[in-house]
């Protein structure tokens, strides 16, 4: 059973080992540090299956509306219902979200779709590889 929690500094390995076989360099990957940060400042939930880390989201909670910064699944757990998952929990914790992501990952859009996330621009070269990302807002009511 996938098993949803807080992650915690004894995490950051398996995280980074996580963050390194799913995003290249232009994708900024997150380092050790920086998951150190984020579980000590931010809201970074692990899916666990089998006590391995199948999964994660962060989402950064410093603004007014809060970002998914990141959302990662393992190759092995995709199509398994992780990312959904995930984004079911911080739909649940949060009246309000917005992200970025990459114009041309459709996966990713088509399932923050299914959860109510609408584009409200597309940002041009946002990623290293000149890659243009869509932002997206989702909210129970009007910002």
């Amino acid at each position: 059973m996938l098993n949803l929690q807080q992650a915690n500094l004894s995490d950051i390995s398996e995280l980074c080992e996580l963050e390194n076989s799913v995003f290249d360099e232009f994708n900024f990957p997150l380092s050790k540090a920086n998951f150190r940060y984020h579980i000590q400042k931010n809201y970074l939930i692990k899916a666990v299956y089998d006590e391995q880390i199948w999964g994660y989201i962060l989402v950064l909670i410093k603004f007014k509306v809060p970002r998914i910064y990141s959302l990662a699944v393992s190759n092995k757990a995709r199509g398994k219902g992780v990312g959904k998952a995930l984004i079911q929990k911080v739909c649940d914790d949060f009246v309000r979200l917005r992200l970025e992501v990459r114009a041309d990952n459709q996966n990713a859009i088509s399932l923050y779709e299914k959860f109510g996330f609408k584009t409200q621009k597309i940002i041009k070269n946002y990623y290293p590889d000149s890659c243009d990302a869509l932002e997206m807002t989702k909210a129970q009511d009007a910002f």
